[in-house]
C-alpha cells in the first residue's frame, strides 16, 4: 500500500503535495513519502489524498502529540470493526506512525452526513473534532474487501483489494 505523510499546519506549506485549509483554523497538508514534513506528521494511505479533490466534512481523530497505542489493541480492532459495518464514507484511513502504532483516523464525507461522522467508531480511542476540509486534498477510499484488520506482518496489512 502506498502512503502519504499527512500533518496538521499552521501556514500553508509550499513542499505539499496537497494541502486544504481547515475550518477551524490552520491547513491539513499531505507530503510525500520522500519528504521532510513538519512535525507531527502521521502516516496516512495515500488514496485518501487527491490535490484535486472536492470539499469535505471530516471527522479529524487525533492523539496527543507523542501519545499512540498498538493497532492490535482491543481498542483500535473495536473501531476498525465498527467503521467497517457502518455506511462506507468518501474518504477513511487510519493515521500510523512507525509500522504498527495508530495515530489517528480521517473519516470525511461530501454528502453532509453529519451523524455518519458524529458516530465515528475512533472517536472512542481518541478525541475526534469534526471540521470542513477545503478543496484540494481529500480524495476517496473505496470500501475494503477482505479481512482488513488483520496483518500478516508488523507493517503488512492484509491486502483490501483481494483476499
Amino acid at each position: 500500500m502506498s502512503w502519504c505523510w499527512l500533518a496538521r499546519v499552521g501556514e500553508r506549506p509550499r513542499n505539499a503535495l496537497a494541502v486544504a485549509e481547515l475550518s477551524a483554523g490552520g491547513y491539513l497538508a499531505a507530503f510525500a513519502s520522500d519528504a521532510d514534513p513538519p512535525s507531527g506528521e502521521r502516516k496516512v494511505d495515500a488514496r485518501a489524498i487527491d490535490p484535486e479533490g472536492a470539499p469535505a466534512l471530516a471527522s479529524l481523530v487525533l492523539p496527543p502529540d507523542g501519545v499512540t497505542i498498538l493497532f492490535d489493541d482491543p481498542a483500535v480492532s473495536g473501531a476498525l470493526r465498527g467503521a467497517l459495518a457502518a455506511p462506507w464514507p468518501d474518504v477513511l484511513s487510519t493515521l500510523v506512525v512507525e509500522s504498527s502504532r495508530f495515530a489517528g483516523a480521517l473519516t470525511a464525507v461530501r454528502d453532509g452526513d453529519r451523524a455518519r461522522l458524529a458516530s465515528d467508531p475512533f472517536a472512542r480511542i481518541f478525541p475526534a473534532e469534526l471540521v470542513e476540509v477545503g478543496p484540494g486534498l481529500l480524495g476517496r477510499t473505496p470500501a475494503p474487501t477482505g479481512p482488513v484488520i488483520q496483518r500478516y506482518g508488523g507493517g503488512n496489512p492484509w491486502p483490501w483489494d483481494r483476499f
